[in-house]
């Protein structure tokens, strides 16, 4: 590590690791990471009008390595349940990788860091953008071989985004002030080579997380609605409905949408009144989907009020049957309610069980006191302070049957994207005394 300055305005920083890994063959088992930083204080730099407090500019490039799991180079036997007193030994499902590389990970940033008005107007900025090259990945193999799976290096995925965070004091005294800070942020991620192979992440209720070549990696595939694909046709984008009332649905995976939201946006304000304060944070995501397993028990077992519709006079689904090769009319087919929504949300359709994950919270409101010292100065402390808080107070959102924030936990780790019958998200309130000595 080096750090080296000058004048006390620029500013660079340089790092260097190498790590040679024990699971990674003898001749692909080093890997370099380096760093370099480079800021400069321009404020300290050149004379600037008055009214900028302070500006910073950084650029910053690293690297980063990472290895595997031990014993993936070459075959080994694993001792199952002994028959007797004889070990009873099998071979693993890999196909192992004598030859695998270190996966690398290159990314650069830049970033602005502006003060305005004695720092009473805030800017800080950053772009970044992240390569990973060579992925460690595990691909299924043909059964027929009495594998499994492979293991092989493939795959490079960019990650890019935006952050910012604008900070504003309008009013400052003595007696009163109000500061309001907002963060947003913006990510992408797209997976520009992936060796020929779509890459399942995660799989849960028939919805595949699944990293393929132009895609991103927080895509969700399942099967959906067949369609129109004409686009001549006056019924382009209508589902298809059988001769019984019911859509059809697709035999392979089709894109459904992405569980990483288009933006998240935080609003912070923070208020003081003498010795009394108050904040309130409200937390935004916009955009994204999430594949429900409540929405399909539910419909299809009529707990839903979505499942009202049509118990008493039937069901026409909107849609059109086809009626010839590329000729299609509208549907007129009456079917009972129970009939319809148990083969509109079967299990495996994940079109049918989605929804938008988009939402606002009121994630956070304080309320504090603080003791005056007047009252407290024959005391043996120097600070008391009171203070109620609570928290996921407020829920704004177009899905009525869950908190979208939501994830599914299987086997001890998360999914992103799938709700699994989850339980409702709950308020707390918290009472706070802080007293220093």
């Amino acid at each position: 590590f080096a750090r080296l300055a000058y004048n006390n305005y620029l500013f660079l920083d340089i790092t260097g690791r190498n790590d040679w890994s024990s699971t990674l063959p003898s001749n692909n088992n080093s890997y370099f990471y380096p760093s370099v930083t480079l800021s400069t204080v321009f404020s300290d730099m050149f004379v600037l009008p008055e009214f900028v407090s302070f500006a910073k500019l950084r650029a910053a490039y690293a690297e980063v390595g990472n290895d595997t799991d031990p014993y993936k180079l070459s075959s080994f036997y694993t001792n199952e349940n002994p028959f007797g007193e004889y070990p009873v030994l099998t071979e693993s499902s890999l196909i192992p990788n004598a030859n695998l590389k270190p996966e690398i990970t290159s990314s650069y940033e830049f970033g602005v860091d502006l003060r305005f008005f004695q720092s009473r107007l805030n800017i800080d900025a950053t772009y970044y953008s992240s390569l990973t090259k060579n992925q460690i990945i595990s691909i299924d193999a043909d059964i027929a071989s009495g594998y499994a799976s492979k293991l092989i290096n493939a795959g490079e995925v960019k990650n890019y985004g935006f952050e910012a965070i604008l900070g504003i004091t309008p009013v400052r005294n003595d007696n009163f002030s109000w500061k309001a800070t907002f963060n947003f942020a913006k990510n992408q991620s797209e997976v520009t080579d992936l060796g020929g192979v779509d890459y399942t992440l995660t799989e849960r209720n028939s919805a595949f997380i699944q990293a393929r070549e132009g895609g991103s990696i927080s895509a969700i595939y399942g099967r959906g609605f067949q369609r129109v694909e004409d686009e001549n046709s006056p019924y382009f984008g209508e589902m298809i409905i059988d001769e019984n009332g019911i859509p059809l649905r697709t035999d392979d995976l089709v894109y459904q949408g992405d569980y990483a939201p288009d933006y998240t946006l935080g609003f912070q304000n923070s208020f003081r009144y003498k010795a009394f304060d108050f904040g309130f944070l409200l937390d935004t995501r916009q955009g994204g989907i999430v594949v429900s397993r409540t929405k399909t028990i539910g419909s299809t077992s009529g707990q839903l009020k979505e499942t009202l519709v049509g118990r008493e006079t039937g069901i026409v689904a909107d849609g059109v049957v086809q009626v010839s090769d590329g000729v299609y009319e509208p549907n007129t087919t009456n079917v009972d309610a129970r009939t319809y929504n148990n083969r509109y949300y079967e299990r495996d359709n994940v079109e049918a069980a989605k929804y938008d994950a988009s939402y606002t919270k009121l994630r956070e409101v304080t309320l504090g006191y603080t003791i005056p010292k007047r009252f407290i100065k024959q005391l043996p402390i120097t600070n008391a302070r009171f203070s109620l808080s609570g928290r996921n107070l407020l829920l704004w959102t177009e899905n009525p049957h869950f908190d979208p924030e939501t994830v599914a936990v299987s086997g001890g780790t998360l999914q992103p994207g799938i709700e699994n019958m989850s339980y409702p998200s709950t308020r707390s309130f918290t009472f706070n005394l802080r007293v220093d000595f």
